[in-house]
């Protein structure tokens, strides 16, 4: 499973009213990249996708 693919599925379970606007292409294997896109979109969907990047990553 991608970075991407368990960031869309974080998003969806955390937030499921903006899961389509945090959402990315799940073939995306670099945590930055996910970040950098989302950002491109808004600075507080960034901020989110940050905040979830960092709970996948704890969880390990």
């Amino acid at each position: 499973m991608t970075i991407a693919e368990r960031y869309n599925a974080a998003a969806a379970r955390l937030l499921p009213h903006m899961a389509a606007d945090l959402a990315v292409d799940p073939t995306i294997a670099d945590a930055n990249y996910i970040d950098e896109i989302v950002f491109r979109r808004s600075e507080f969907l960034g901020g989110m996708a940050v905040a979830i990047l960092a709970m996948i990553e704890r969880k390990g």
